[in-house]
């Protein structure tokens, strides 16, 4: 139960980390907010995340910039770099550069889509995790970019209630190795709660899947359900708003498809970076998995 809680605190203060991205970090007050003293919360942090949390808050920092840099076009790399939290531009360019390999005006003319294919790749998507684990042909299929058109079709722009959220948080997995750990948490909620198939579950996703590489996955994974009631899990609020949303049935599409196909040509919207891509999915009585991505937008 105290490793339980123990978790659930960490957890919570994560997210305060991702709220307050641009903002100073001060480690003594995160330590508060998980009542630790300053250097038990970095040990148990590193414990947890394989990071410091100075190193975890400034990798987070330069991802978001990242982000922004992509889907931003017109904001000025200053002011991205203020609004991540680095103290002049001269800072900013070097971590960005010691990060990404690259500067961030490289980065915002083009480099990011080589650094996704050449640093990343195909374990850069989340989006095909809850495959059978029998089914290796699904979890380690290369992407594939979709024939121009056939994605964007498919996808509606929604507004979404909010949602609150049980989830486990799975850290330095990706590919096949969070699909497993994903359906084998659907397993364990079905022993465990009595959680009846053909419930939803939801995976959560608070940055670009492209450009973080697998020791820095961050995923949430859970469902909606008042009777899951495990202490270790934790508790967040899935943001309402207008998602673009691609639904499928017994297929794996990928949300870079829906980047490529239909974000990255649009008019009228363009990503929101304030709340999280989102999937669903549900077994159907035959046993087939359907459900939806949803990418947060808003309006240019």
């Amino acid at each position: 139960m105290k490793t339980a809680a123990r978790v659930s605190r960490l957890y919570e203060v994560m997210d305060l980390m991702l709220d307050s991205v641009g903002d100073p970090l001060a480690l003594k007050s995160l330590a508060a907010s998980a009542s630790y003293s300053s250097f038990h919360f970095d040990r148990i942090f590193r414990e947890l995340t394989g990071f410091s949390a100075v190193e975890y808050q400034r990798k987070r920092r330069l991802r978001r910039a990242a982000h922004l840099l992509r889907h931003e076009p017109d904001v000025p790399i200053v002011r991205i770099a203020q609004d991540c939290g680095f103290p002049s531009n001269a800072a900013f360019a070097k971590a960005f550069k010691q990060q990404f390999a690259m500067s961030a005006k490289a980065w915002r003319e083009g480099g990011w889509r080589d650094y996704m294919d050449q640093q990343v790749g195909r374990e850069s998507d989340v989006s095909f995790f809850v495959a059978e684990p029998d089914d290796l042909e699904a979890i380690l299929a290369p992407y594939c970019p979709p024939e121009p058109g056939t994605i964007a079709a498919r996808i509606a722009v929604r507004s979404l209630p909010a949602l609150n959220l049980r989830y486990q948080r799975f850290f330095g997995q990706s590919g096949a190795a969070l699909s497993f750990a994903c359906h084998d948490f659907i397993r364990e909620r079905e022993q465990a709660d009595g959680v009846p198939t053909g419930t939803a579950w939801y995976g959560v996703f608070d940055e670009d899947p492209g450009f973080t590489g697998e020791r820095e996955y961050c995923y949430d994974f859970g469902c909606a359900d008042d009777t899951v009631v495990d202490p270790a899990l934790g508790l967040r609020v899935l943001p309402a708003g207008s998602y673009a949303c691609l639904d499928f049935d017994d297929e794996w599409p990928r949300f870079r498809s829906m980047y490529e196909d239909w974000l990255d040509k649009q008019a009228v919207w363009r990503l929101d970076s304030t709340r999280p891509h989102i999937q669903k999915v549900e077994r159907t009585p035959e046993g087939r998995w359907r459900g939806w991505l949803a990418l947060p937008v808003k309006k240019r």
